[in-house]
């Protein structure tokens, strides 16, 4: 929720302090991070030392369904064992299709990763020199602290009334005191788009006398 990384290399170093297993959320780490967005583990260069790897096609790849890599004897008991995966339905070819062809597309055209990069170095200055409180995020995934549940919505509403969507986060996804609205960048953004995102932002934060 927060746009900041896993401390990656400490959990491992705790894992195998403690004989510990590994699973890695890649949801928004594939298509952003790591050699031609092969996400938060190949970042760190760490693969080998994660047993399972779990993302979605929902995110980056524009598409329905996911998928955890690990190790044969994992997935073997994955497969008896999983509720969720029993009673699931298969996915359907089309969007099968959609995810493979977007994998190509990230592999292929690494000036897009290069492009959405570019943009959140920019956006994230952006936000700060405008007094916005972004926390730890380096990714593109910006969180603009408001702290308070109501001025949240309220943000929010002011914000899409003035042409820019941001989603407004509450508890249980955050705790109380750390209610924001989520930034959130695409490689099909421009600098314009985050100049004028910005310009609005400032006004609305302002007139909650959140600025």
């Amino acid at each position: 929720m927060e746009g900041d990384i896993a401390n990656l290399p400490e959990i491992v170093r705790l894992s195998k302090k403690y004989n510990g297993s590994i699973m890695v959320d890649e949801a928004h780490g594939l298509g952003v991070l790591g050699k031609q967005g092969r996400g938060t583990c190949n970042h760190f260069g760490l693969t080998k030392d994660v047993d399972l790897i779990m993302g979605t096609f929902s995110k980056s790849l524009a598409s329905i369904g996911g998928f955890i890599a690990a190790d044969k004897s994992v997935i073997n008991y994955l497969r008896h064992n999983s509720r969720s995966y029993i009673f699931s339905a298969s996915n359907t070819p089309a969007a099968t299709a959609a995810a493979r062809m977007a994998l190509h597309i990230i592999k292929s055209e690494p000036e897009r990763i290069e492009h959405l990069w570019s943009l959140t170095h920019y956006a994230l200055k952006c936000f700060r020199d405008s007094g916005f409180e972004i926390g730890d995020t380096a990714t593109p995934i910006i969180p603009l602290y408001v702290r308070d549940m109501e001025k949240t919505f309220a943000v929010t509403k002011l914000a899409f009334d003035e042409g820019v969507f941001v989603n407004p986060v509450i508890p249980p996804a955050c705790a109380p005191e750390d209610t924001l609205i989520r930034v959130a960048l695409m490689a099909t953004h421009t600098k314009e788009q985050i100049d004028f995102a910005v310009d609005k932002l400032v006004k609305c934060f302002k007139q909650l006398n959140l600025l």
